[in-house]
């Protein structure tokens, strides 16, 4: 049985943008794109969504990365109600 984490401990650890050693926090994450797109990035940190406010239009900016931070690709705006994954842990509402 696959553990579970609620959205809002999600939304609330990526919130937190650094370790105490002032690296970036990474972690797994899988999602729907506003296309209807399973996404599954191993390694991502959280990051801002472009202009626009996140907590009005509920996303949040994902920067998928290498495994030293470094980004690869482009930014990624989740609609927070679509996250399905987060490290591994099934997102409930």
């Amino acid at each position: 049985m696959m553990n579970t984490i609620t959205r809002q401990e999600v939304l609330a650890e990526m919130d937190i943008r650094e370790k105490p050693d002032g690296s970036k926090r990474l972690f797994s994450i899988k999602f729907v794109s506003a296309a209807g797109k399973v996404y599954f990035v191993p390694r991502a940190y959280a990051c801002g969504a472009g202009r626009m406010d996140q907590k009005k239009h509920r996303k949040r900016g994902v920067q998928p990365c290498d495994c030293k931070g470094n980004p690869e690709g482009h930014v990624y705006p989740v609609d927070i109600d679509l996250i399905l994954e987060y490290n591994q842990l099934k997102v409930m509402m």
